[in-house]
């Protein structure tokens, strides 16, 4: 049973969080708006009114759960890695630092990445998505690096999916220490949701 619960638990950056956290943010607003309805009802049983402070309770209630309801709208939003390219990519990206479904939001754009590995100060991702500026993410990705001082590395986003896996061939080809994987990966965890 316990082998089952720590199977269930998917942390960010692992293949299917996405998913994963779709269905938790799905469950915790709707208990939260449940929540929120059973004060109501519970006040307005017991009075038999409106006006009273059960009702009050009840509409400040609904301030986190439309909060939760703006998380789960984003991850209802996010498509994250499918099957298919998961199985395309894993030959490839073996032995790697890697992250699945990532999506990194700016000012500007949101930018839905399914893969991303650091090896050799080369940051790469792949996005799906063909609506996806792959410029304007590579120039968030650097000035988040630059903010948070890691600096010579090199991010480059393919939307060709052939190309990205001749890349991730390349790296899998260089051999090395990297020195800043757990510090690049941090950062992309902490700006991604």
């Amino acid at each position: 049973m316990k082998d089952q619960k720590k199977k269930q638990k998917v942390k960010k950056g692992e293949y299917g969080y996405l998913a994963h956290q779709r269905k938790l943010e799905i469950a915790k607003t709707a208990v939260l708006f449940c929540l929120s309805l059973a004060v109501y009802l519970s006040g307005y049983i017991t009075t038999g009114t409106n006006k009273n402070l059960l009702t009050i309770v009840a509409v400040l209630g609904c301030l986190p759960a439309s909060r939760s309801a703006v998380g789960m709208i984003m991850f209802l939003r996010a498509k994250g890695c499918s099957e298919e390219m998961h199985r395309r990519i894993l030959p490839h990206a073996k032995g790697l630092p890697q992250l699945y479904d990532v999506v990194l939001t700016s000012y500007d754009a949101t930018f839905e990445l399914v893969h991303m590995v650091f090896c050799g100060n080369s940051l790469i991702g792949l996005t799906v998505d063909p609506k996806c500026r792959t410029d304007a993410c590579e120039k968030h990705l650097k000035e988040m690096l630059a903010k948070d001082a890691i600096r010579d590395v090199h991010v480059k986003i393919f939307q060709d999916t052939p190309k990205y896996l001749n890349r991730l061939d390349q790296l899998r080809e260089l051999s090395g220490e990297d020195t800043q994987t757990g510090a690049v990966f941090s950062l992309v965890r902490a700006i991604s949701i």
